[in-house]
């Protein structure tokens, strides 16, 4: 029993040396505001760079929202011009004389006949295998090919 209470003593006197020792050297106010210091500077740290982030991200949004506007304001443009042809004495012959088959003194109007299958067939689409056939020839052939031809 007295081993116990004794060592009980030792941790107790222990534990408020320990105290002591922070109050007197380690919690003073210079060392505390050596400790705050580091502490506020990276605070401020991270406050710095999440502002930059999020005005760098607000500027790409601005930019795209810009560039979205410019867009708009061109197409706007554009469906202007678009109507201004439409109201146009040209544009209104021309879709006249399409629809209703109307013609100017002077002018002939000639009906061709649908093309044939020999027409159609002229000028034969290429296929895949003979795209492939074409593009045989080594890499070394179709730059001296290039080069030189």
């Amino acid at each position: 029993m007295v081993d116990q209470r004794s060592r009980k003593e030792r941790l107790e006197a222990k534990g408020r040396r320990i105290k002591a020792k922070l109050r007197q050297e380690i919690l003073v106010p210079e060392r505390l505001l050596l400790l705050s210091i580091p502490f506020l500077l990276l605070v401020w740290l991270i406050g710095s760079i999440s502002s930059l982030t999020r005005n760098w991200s607000l500027q790409q949004e601005i930019a795209e929202k810009e560039t979205e506007k410019s867009y708009l304001e061109l197409q706007v443009e554009n469906y202007e011009l678009e109507n201004q042809y439409y109201a146009s004495e040209e544009y209104q012959e021309l879709s006249a004389r399409k629809l209703q088959n109307k013609k100017i003194a002077g002018e002939t109007l000639v009906y061709l006949p649908k093309n044939s299958e020999r027409a159609r067939s002229k000028h034969k689409e290429i296929t895949a295998e003979e795209n492939v056939i074409k593009n045989e020839r080594s890499n070394f052939d179709q730059w001296m090919n290039f080069l030189f031809f």
